[in-house]
């Protein structure tokens, strides 16, 4: 097995270990995966058009505008009018999904720090150095795909 099968194989056991009970925890909110992602970009600050926001997301125009819809009628996002121009509708995150997605990252560094707890000292300091690789990675990632963040 290679380093890459390896990898994934990990991942895949932790999120098979991790998963029930993250769901458990979080059955009142009830997000979809690009709902939580929508509400992720949102929450970064910038107040995008459904248009600028599915370009971010990498989702079509219709599909963006139907799930902004969802997320506007459950309160977790709202759309307004823009002061500068009229015509344009733009979107943002609103206090009940800010304190969602709150939720979310609470239930998930709660797992996290279960985990972490569970380990040595030495453990840990591996950990935490190939999670800051890890980090570095992401950021990368994200400043090629998208600079102005």
């Amino acid at each position: 097995m290679n380093d890459r099968e390896r990898l994934l194989e990990l991942l895949t056991a932790m999120q098979r270990d991790l998963m029930p009970s993250l769901i458990r925890l979080h059955e009142s909110d009830d997000l979809h995966m690009l709902d939580s992602v929508m509400l992720q970009v949102l929450d970064r600050g910038g107040e995008p058009t459904v248009k600028e926001l599915a370009a971010l997301v990498g989702r079509s125009v219709s599909r963006t505008s139907r799930i902004v819809d969802g997320l506007v009628r459950r309160g977790l996002a709202e759309r307004y009018e823009d002061t500068l121009d009229r015509r344009m509708r733009r979107i943002r995150i609103s206090e009940e999904g800010a304190a969602v997605l709150r939720r979310i990252r609470d239930v998930r560094m709660d797992a996290q720090m279960t985990l972490w707890n569970r380990m040595t000292e030495d453990e840990r300091k591996i950990v935490l150095r190939s999670m800051e690789i890890y980090a570095k990675a992401a950021r990368r990632i994200r400043d090629e795909s998208d600079p102005a963040l």
